[in-house]
């Protein structure tokens, strides 16, 4: 293990360089355009064409898929896939403390959107490739890199990809945390809707994806409540401000699978008006979902004891012009809250009135632990780690639910702090090193 460590230490600047200039490209979707020339945007564009020509350079075989995805390759035959993305969740600017789109060190750690979720791991995954191409390794498979340019907002890239390139035989995907996950729960957004008529709200503002807890929210009242909303704020020791018209609630952004640990600023302005108007959607959302991250108030929760708790993200928020809608987010341990969220979402968007639509939904992603491809994989973590812990399920979706053969392998190692969709995210330069330790094993015993 000492000689493959001074190998990859040899590896790390190039990764670093790499890595800087994928971050460089601001990779967040602004607008779907289908079957354009950029779909997801001139900037996954960008990153996309960044790394083939990275690939070309090096002497990998490569390929651009619509511009949805695109691939980086060396081997033949059946194909071992890596599943990484080059898009990135949003940023508020003004929350971070470096530019988000430059790669910055500090100490141990590097800062950048993107840096854990995706394209660190996507780098580490290619420097791992480099590695063994580079030593003249000659593998029984085809290894492929395949990158998506729209995990985050739906993974039709990878739709289209499996549409043109097929399913690998099998497959992993370096997008969430050691020592392995081999099951991720079933998903299901939607939305509520409905028309304002004469509550005292004229607009509320906030979140722009579902798989984010939002850190900011700000309404305009008919009603002058200033004076109330500053004392609430400073009662409940939240942080807020009110700007010409607008009051505004800072929360703290967690990813949607995990929405304890963040602090919903959609619920901090309900929560107020609840308080201190007579708003009927304020009414509506303290009595079904106000600080439950559960969808115990809704009654959808369920719990499974290997796939665990069922989540709830009011994600979303976008009133205005009379008509309301609210975005709410869950991750479902069995598959048969596909039919029980809506069905308790009839009950009691009609006690106030209101509808709902379903906005996407996807069952249940599991691998047997005693699988090849999941033993191989913690062999390898463990060869590096000597962490014998065992794998895992999570509430997360990542590009390993689109296949049959997938699961999702690192690149957070158990006791880093989750930071992705957050301010400030970054990696840890052990943990990047350790991701390539890893996925150079476990692509060397996969693949010989």
């Amino acid at each position: 293990m000492k000689d493959l460590e001074k190998r990859v230490d040899s590896y790390l600047d190039y990764g670093y360089e790499f890595l800087g200039k994928l971050i460089k490209c601001a990779s967040v979707l602004d607008e779907y355009k289908e079957n354009s020339d950029a779909p997801f945007g001139i900037e996954n564009k960008k990153a996309l064409e960044t790394l083939l020509e990275k690939g070309k350079n090096d002497g990998f075989n490569v390929g651009n898929v619509d511009n949805y995805a695109g691939y980086v390759e060396f081997g033949s035959g059946d194909t071992l896939g890596i599943l990484a993305h080059l898009d990135v969740v949003p940023v508020v600017k003004d929350e971070w403390k470096t530019n988000p789109f430059e790669l910055v060190f500090n100490g141990d750690k590097m800062y950048g959107r993107g840096t854990t979720d995706d394209k660190g791991p996507l780098v580490a995954s290619y420097v791992a490739m480099k590695m063994l191409k580079d030593e003249g390794f000659k593998p029984n498979m085809k290894i492929r890199l395949i990158a998506g340019c729209d995990e985050e907002s739906g993974s039709r890239c990878m739709e289209r990809y499996l549409r043109i390139e097929g399913e690998p035989k099998m497959a992993f995907s370096p997008d969430a945390s050691f020592p392995l996950i081999y099951g991720e729960k079933a998903m299901l957004s939607y939305d509520i809707l409905g028309n304002l008529g004469d509550d005292v709200i004229i607009t509320l503002k906030a979140g722009e994806r579902y798989n984010i807890v939002p850190s900011k929210a700000e309404m305009t009242l008919k009603v002058d409540l200033k004076k109330e909303f500053l004392n609430y704020l400073k009662e409940n020791n939240y942080k807020g401000e009110i700007v010409d018209d607008k009051y505004i609630a800072y929360g703290i952004a967690s990813h949607a699978m995990a929405p304890d640990n963040g602090l919903n600023a959609i619920y901090i302005l309900f929560d107020f008006l609840s308080k201190n108007s007579n708003s009927k959607l304020a009414k509506f959302i303290d009595e079904f979902y106000l600080w439950d991250n559960h969808g115990k108030k809704a009654d959808y929760y369920i719990y499974d004891e290997e796939m665990k708790d069922l989540t709830s993200n009011m994600a979303v928020a976008d009133i205005k012009d009379g008509k309301i809608r609210l975005g709410v987010n869950c991750r479902c341990p069995l598959d048969e809250c596909l039919e029980l969220i809506p069905n308790a979402l009839s009950k009691i968007t009609s006690k106030y009135g209101y509808s709902y639509k379903i906005v996407s939904g996807s069952k249940r992603h599991y691998v047997s632990k005693e699988s090849e491809l999941v033993q191989k994989l913690l062999k390898a973590y463990r060869s590096v780690t000597n962490d014998n812990s065992e794998p895992i399920t999570i509430g997360g979706g990542t590009y390993a639910r689109e296949m049959t053969n997938a699961v999702a392998f690192g690149p957070c190692m158990p006791y880093d702090e989750d930071v992705c969709h957050i301010s400030n995210e970054y990696m840890t330069l052990e943990s990047f090193k350790n991701a390539i330790m890893v996925y150079y094993l476990a692509i060397k015993d996969l693949a010989k």
